[in-house]
């Protein structure tokens, strides 16, 4: 940590946030990053910007580096730890390391994925915490060459290929599309072994009756319904709601963000839940699912989604969010029951949807791996949607190109 930096009261005119996201933006891949607890991370990957509530950056890749001298010359060199492996996190910048606890971060649990505080001036002594507890590193980005002004107004990623991106180039349209749809049905299969998972894994807890009626398929469905209205927003709490509602959980966390109560969309979410847990609480959830998909099994793929999404519309879901829960929840479970009771027409019935179903609403996942693979446009469908979250969530969220089936192309 240079000694110029400790304490100092940037001006005002001089230094905004904004310019220290710039400098973020700039750094080269590779750079070692001095941080103040005397360690040091390499940059793999900047990350992508943060939405407008939480952490300014998503999904950095570090590496942490050791220090050792070169016995030629007495040099100094650093190497990667042979112990460590890559740390996927999110970065928060700030002017001054003192604006952590100024902005509450602190106490707000949204930044619990923070691994490390970029900030330009360390004026304070006192360390950067979580909300739950853990000590984040901070790095003055003031200790490292201020980068050339071009290089402050180049894309952050204009001048990276990844092997994926050679490779998609190189494909015409309907190979990108058999491709994708794989990646899609790889998808698919996981969610599917999950659910599969619970269900074998399932009991009560010994002092818990089953008061509501509910079978094992429900106390495995409603959870997994609840967490699917929350994708992309409060999902821990969702899912403890909906383990609340089933009797399984008597404890509730905090909403994020700074207030006690849900924002009004996840408010309204919560009471189309409810909705559903006392439509269903008489037949049973996947009763009333599977009834659905019995009376419909003749029918049409569009005439069957239709009849799925009225059940969640009627009870004042969204289409969009409808659709959201059918593709990632509703047709999962099905083919994992259909399996676990060997009824053939049914699995190949939720598959078939799954393959079928037009597309969802575009998402922050689907327009990076759009812009990673370099598609024209996001795909048509969401099997090859999912086939972009498959692909991120596996390898590319963590940049291992090498097991990335984009990168190795052996769909």
């Amino acid at each position: 940590m240079s000694l110029a930096c400790l304490y100092e009261t940037p001006k005002p005119a001089l230094h905004y946030e904004d310019e220290v996201v710039r400098r973020w933006w700039a750094l080269p891949r590779g750079s070692l990053l001095p941080l103040q607890n005397g360690a040091v991370y390499q940059l793999l990957f900047a990350g992508h910007p943060g939405g407008a509530a939480g952490p300014d950056i998503r999904d950095a890749v570090f590496r942490i580096v050791v220090e050792h001298r070169s016995a030629v010359h007495n040099q100094q060199l650093y190497a990667a730890s042979p112990m460590s492996q890559s740390l996927l996190g999110d970065v928060e910048v700030h002017v001054r390391a003192s604006d952590w606890a100024v902005h509450q971060h602190n106490t707000d649990p949204r930044y619990n994925n923070v691994l490390l505080h970029a900030v330009l001036f360390y004026d304070t002594s006192s360390p950067t915490i979580r909300q739950d507890g853990y000590h984040i590193p901070i790095c003055s980005l003031s200790d490292l060459p201020y980068p050339p002004q071009q290089s402050l107004q180049l894309n952050k990623s204009a001048a990276i290929v990844w092997p994926c991106q050679s490779i998609m180039r190189q494909m015409d349209k309907q190979e990108r599309t058999r491709f994708l749809q794989r990646a899609g049905l790889l998808r698919f299969e996981q969610k599917v072994d999950a659910f599969i998972e619970r269900l074998h894994t399932f009991a009560l807890p010994a002092h818990q009756h089953n008061k509501h009626g509910y079978t094992k398929y429900d106390y495995c469905l409603l959870p997994a319904l609840a967490e699917g209205l929350a994708y992309g927003r409060d999902r821990a709490f969702f899912r403890a709601v909906g383990l609340y509602l089933v009797g399984l959980d008597s404890t509730l966390p905090e909403p994020l963000g700074r207030t006690q109560q849900p924002a009004p969309l996840d408010a309204q979410r919560l009471h189309v839940l409810r909705t559903l847990i006392k439509q269903w609480h008489r037949v049973g959830a996947w009763a009333t699912l599977r009834e659905n998909f019995q009376r419909t099994a003749q029918q049409d793929t569009q005439q069957q989604l239709q009849a799925l999404r009225t059940i969640f519309c009627q009870a004042g879901l969204s289409l969009a969010r409808s659709d959201i829960i059918i593709v990632n929840v509703i047709l999962p479970f099905a083919a994992a029951v259909a399996l676990l009771e060997q009824q053939q027409l049914l699995f190949q019935q939720a598959q078939t949807l799954y393959r079928e179903h037009p597309g969802l609403s575009s998402n922050r996942i689907t327009r990076l791996m759009t812009t990673q693979l370099c598609l024209d446009r996001e795909p048509y469908g969401s099997c090859q949607q999912q086939g972009l979250h498959y692909i991120y969530q596996q390898t590319c969220r963590e940049k291992r190109c090498g097991d990335c089936i984009a990168g190795k192309n052996d769909i």
